[in-house]
């Protein structure tokens, strides 16, 4: 099996073969399924940075959200992660993208995030006090960070494991492997 095959399975164009599934994605499991799998990636590439570029754009917008019109920048940073999160429709289609999302190890994770994405503009509707609105906005915009971030992490083999790992050498907290393996030596 070359790069290309495993790169394949990896992101789900094509499943990994057992004796159940079928060797080849079914035609309308994919968004555009007459796209070769290089089109494929330059379809996801450029929807995913397209979508983070809205999204770090949006802080533009920060100044105003805090001066307390926060329409400009939240609809700005939702739209961003809906067009990132919705990118890789063009590597599996939207029916294996949802099979993907509810996954065992990230399905918390995307539940926290699409809600937090749908919280967030809901919220602009409300009629609510000019602070307890901004408040709730910036809570559930860095919750979609987070959220994203450890979305994101869940297609990298060893990402959330290398990244904890990161964050707590940073803090200067020992990680648990290692703590309880010195903690014998006095």
């Amino acid at each position: 099996m070359g790069f290309f095959d495993s790169a394949k399975q990896a992101i789900g164009l094509t499943p990994v073969p057992s004796e159940d599934t079928p060797i080849q994605p079914e035609p309308e499991d994919s968004l555009c399924p007459k796209l070769t799998f290089q089109q494929r990636i330059v379809g996801f590439a450029a929807c995913f940075t397209v979508g983070y570029l809205i999204t770090f754009a949006s802080f533009r917008h920060f100044v105003e959200l805090i001066e307390g019109d926060p329409v400009p920048f939240a609809v700005t940073y939702s739209v961003g992660n809906i067009m990132a999160l919705l990118s890789s429709m063009f590597l599996c289609g939207p029916e294996r993208q949802l099979k993907l999302m509810m996954d065992q190890k990230r399905k918390l994770t995307a539940i926290l995030y699409v809600s937090c994405i749908g919280l967030t503009l809901v919220l602009l509707f409300l009629p609510l006090p000019q602070t307890i609105l901004l408040f709730l906005i910036f809570m559930t915009v860095l919750v979609q960070i987070g959220a994203a971030v450890w979305y994101n992490l869940s297609y990298i083999p060893f990402g959330r494991r290398t990244f904890l790992k990161c964050v707590k050498g940073a803090m200067g907290v020992e990680d648990d492997a290692a703590s309880s393996t010195n903690s014998g030596i006095v």
